[in-house]
């Protein structure tokens, strides 16, 4: 799994690309989330569109990271879910809690609302 941060105005997005699995990568995204907070980056966009692949683990970590940002009274979005996951978001109620975006700028709006 890769992880790559970049500014779009005052949200942080978060892209990531390949197999979001348990390993040492997950504690890297936690860490990721965390350091939003720290850094007050509390509207974070999740880019999934590059994800191959997710496991319970993975699911976890994002789940975690919304919780965080949830916390310190920010907001985590998640754009491109490929078909994949947003099937596991149905199938574990998990679409219920993100609001999912297929449009960045739309998304990118959203925060504003």
């Amino acid at each position: 799994m890769k992880i790559h941060e970049e500014m779009k105005g005052d949200v942080l997005k978060i892209r990531l690309s390949g197999k979001v699995i348990g390993g040492p990568e997950l504690v890297e995204l936690k860490e990721t989330f965390q350091n939003a907070v720290n850094h007050d980056r509390l509207k974070v966009l999740l880019d999934l569109g590059g994800v191959t692949w997710m496991d319970s683990s993975g699911l976890g970590v994002i789940v975690s990271g919304h919780t965080t940002l949830s916390r310190a009274d920010g907001e985590m979005k998640i754009l491109n879910a490929t078909k994949k996951i947003h099937e596991l978001f149905i199938i574990t109620k998990l679409i219920t809690v993100f609001d999912t975006y297929t449009d960045e700028e739309e998304a990118l709006q959203s925060f504003e609302e």
